[in-house]
């Protein structure tokens, strides 16, 4: 078995991660032989995304053979969702053994996602009468014939939110998306889909830590308001009185109820959105330190050398490095 431990790549964690409780949550993608093994790093790259964006190591994410290592009893499988990775190549044909190992799979996990000719498992492991899926169109007849029949769709989000489908890799990862608006909401199922691609960015907002801080609210019109204005003001950055007038409230209204709402002051929030897009500007582009400090609303490179080094432990060459040694950004 391959156990891939999907973290966040931030550094130093930030006061608002710790404010949403989040339990660990494990993902079993199992293949059909080993040769599958590199298609599956889209899964691990999904959930690290995932775990990107809440804030912490939420998912994490094991990559397993069919029938390799014992199953796992009722403890093992909760919360547990299990992804039985196929291709659009191969059906699944499994010996009495791995017949076995599968039923029980599919009889203990919580969730279950068959994947393109995975989805041919139905008909050898299911005993329902009447067997739908997303099917391939390369396994349409052999799916007629076995008595799976096909949703229409690309993908098939299961009404008894068990045992769910999806006709391909890339739809799979679609449907992955839909787990997490069931799980954490639809803010952050679409922060998600806009990170990896799936949708197109029309939002303004594609600050992870803006995201969390959102997610924190409970998506409040007031809190999505401040955060866009800041995001649009980072090069010369607002006062408060500043930001109050733009979102048209009080300032005492505005930090009260930023800060119940986040657990985050203003100021402080402003801050790390400026060392956020430093971060962003050190790691993908080749512009100067003092470019960057201009770029982000500090009055110096010293000054933002020391703000820096004050939230992460670490300073701005060390962050510019870590392009060039393959380790993960601050």
């Amino acid at each position: 078995m391959k156990h891939y431990c999907v973290k966040n790549g931030q550094g130093k964690a930030n006061d608002v991660d710790d404010v949403v409780p989040e339990r660990t949550r494990h993902i079993d993608v199992i293949l059909r032989c080993e040769k599958d093994n590199p298609s599956a790093e889209a899964i691990v790259d999904f959930y690290r995304s995932l775990n990107s964006l809440i804030g912490k190591q939420s998912y994490l994410v094991n990559v397993r053979v069919i029938a390799d290592g014992n199953v796992g009893g009722p403890l093992y499988w909760a919360r547990r969702t299990a992804i039985l990775w196929g291709d659009s190549e191969h059906s699944w044909c499994p010996v009495d053994e791995q017949k076995t190992w599968i039923a029980q799979v599919l009889s203990l996990s919580p969730r279950a996602l068959l994947v393109g000719g995975a989805v041919t498992l139905l008909a050898q492991i299911d005993n329902s009468d009447r067997k739908v899926a997303a099917v391939h169109s390369s396994f349409e007849a052999a799916a007629m014939e076995m008595g799976i029949e096909g949703c229409g769709a690309t993908t098939l989000l299961s009404t008894s939110g068990r045992l769910h489908s999806a006709n391909a890799h890339i739809s799979a990862i679609r449907l992955l998306s839909d787990f997490v608006s069931i799980d954490h909401g639809a803010f952050l199922a679409d922060a998600l889909r806009r990170h990896i691609g799936l949708i197109e960015p029309k939002q303004s907002i594609e600050s992870q830590f803006a995201n969390r801080l959102i997610r924190k609210a409970n998506g409040d019109e007031l809190v999505i308001l401040t955060l866009a204005i800041m995001l649009e003001n980072i090069e010369e950055p607002l006062s408060i009185s500043g930001l109050s007038e733009k979102v048209g409230t009080s300032i005492r209204q505005l930090q009260r109820r930023y800060l119940c709402k986040t657990g985050a002051k203003l100021l402080d929030t402003y801050k790390e959105l400026r060392l956020e897009r430093a971060i962003s500007l050190l790691q993908h582009t080749d512009m100067p330190l003092m470019e960057v400090a201009t770029a982000t609303g500090f009055s110096s490179r010293a000054a933002m050398s020391r703000a820096f080094f004050k939230q992460y432990g670490s300073g701005l060459e060390a962050s510019r490095q870590r392009r060039y040694c393959g380790t993960a950004p601050i």
